[in-house]
């Protein structure tokens, strides 16, 4: 990191003696003085809230304290308590991952095409994996109900971390307070999404994706299913991360758990789960968040090899841009800066996304019509037929399992 200029410290140190210590982070004195005010508008804050409980507060001394965990590399946002998250203001805490707003415009750009849509289900029903701060699940509510009040929303946020359920949960009651978004239903749960259900799991391990949600009597049929999850490399987590990130945000956030895998296809270790997950949960829309266009582009093939998917895409930064779509191989790229997501559609989703064919309109009915398969915590899954040890390309059918339910993870069954 090049090292501050003399003069910048001195003209920093003149304006005010707490300038030159965060320059460090922030590298101008435009953005030093931005983060100076806030910090201190935070110590008023806080002195106030004080105040009303009839205690005091050394300003100063907190103001001292703010600078210093800023000038090593603290982020902002964990020392402010707080990050807008496209139009939400959330809570953020250390050992949750902080809201990115790379990831609020592709949330936002997915909630206005889809509220836009004219054949929506009688319930629109969102999965979250890898929820953090329960961000994805609350703006994209805040985005969809602010349009569309005729469309009841069900939507459920899922990670691994305890911090995030926790951080989630609260986030959820401070939006439902607000007057920043009604409507819908929301509730996270703890579970592991790359867990096995068949397997043994160690004592006090968190649960399969499937069992929770068949515990909580959740549906197994989702419309839209939303994922930031780990993605980065190990290799990459030390060459491309800032060191504000690495010190300070949880690594489970950002790296996926340790296999015998290469480093690419480590950073790449929950797409193949995630997509399995769709092809389960017979989601329409899919939307996976990534890190650049080289594996943009991965996770579109392994998207396209899986045949589930009538089309799939790739957006940037700014998926709304009114710019001209590029290709990259056989994908069509939308919007401005880096790659961001990878979109996959099927059947009434390419409408809801406003792509051309658009399918006749939903049954109403079609939802209740798939919950009766989970009545009385029994219900159906399609299997492919097994022969032996190989799997045949013959029609699928049902089966009923009484107490849990479960697809194809089994070793040696796709």
């Amino acid at each position: 990191m090049p090292r501050i200029p003399t003069a910048l410290l001195r003209k920093a140190r003149a304006i005010d003696p707490f300038l030159p210590d965060l320059l460090a982070p922030c590298r101008d004195l435009h953005t030093a003085q931005k983060e100076l005010r806030w910090l201190r508008e935070h110590v008023e804050k806080v002195a106030k809230a004080r105040r009303a409980r009839g205690d005091t507060l050394a300003k100063g001394a907190l103001l001292r304290q703010l600078v210093s965990q800023r000038a090593r590399g603290k982020p902002l946002q964990y020392l402010l308590g707080t990050e807008f998250f496209g139009d939400l203001e959330l809570t953020c805490r250390p050992g949750v991952l902080i809201p990115r707003q790379d990831t609020a415009a592709s949330v936002t750009h997915l909630a206005k095409l889809v509220r836009a849509a004219q054949n929506l289900p009688s319930e629109l029903r969102v999965l979250d994996l890898c929820t953090g701060t329960g961000c994805i699940p609350l703006l994209f509510r805040h985005e969809f109900t602010s349009a569309r009040r005729d469309i009841p929303l069900r939507m459920i946020g899922i990670d691994i971390s305890d911090e995030s359920m926790d951080l989630a949960n609260h986030n959820l009651r401070k939006v439902e307070k607000s007057t920043q978004s009604r409507g819908g239903m929301t509730d996270f749960a703890k579970a592991d999404v790359l867990a096995n259900p068949f397997a043994d799991l160690a004592a006090g391990a968190p649960l399969p994706l499937k069992t929770v949600l068949n515990y909580k009597r959740w549906a197994p049929f989702w419309d839209i299913l939303i994922s930031n999850p780990p993605y980065i490399s190990p290799s990459a987590y030390w060459k491309t991360t800032q060191r504000s990130v690495r010190m300070f945000e949880p690594k489970l956030a950002l790296v996926p758990p340790k296999s015998n895998l290469d480093d690419t296809q480590q950073g790449d270790i929950f797409y193949p789960r995630l997509l399995k997950i769709a092809n389960e949960v017979e989601a329409k829309v899919v939307l996976l968040e990534v890190a650049d266009l080289e594996q943009a582009l991965r996770v579109a093939h392994l998207a396209q090899k899986t045949e589930t998917f009538d089309g799939v895409e790739i957006w940037r930064d700014e998926p709304d841009a009114s710019t001209q779509p590029t290709t990259e191989g056989e994908f069509r790229i939308y919007g401005e800066g880096n790659a961001r997501s990878v979109v996959c559609w099927r059947g009434a989703g390419a409408s809801w996304l406003g792509k051309a064919g658009r399918p006749k309109a939903l049954d109403a009915n079609q939802h209740a019509s798939e919950d009766s398969l989970i009545k009385d915590l029994s219900p159906s899954f399609h299997y492919s037929v097994i022969n032996g040890n190989n799997v045949k390309a013959l029609p699928k059918f049902k089966r009923r399992i009484a107490s849990e339910w479960y697809s194809a993870d089994a070793d040696g069954i796709r």
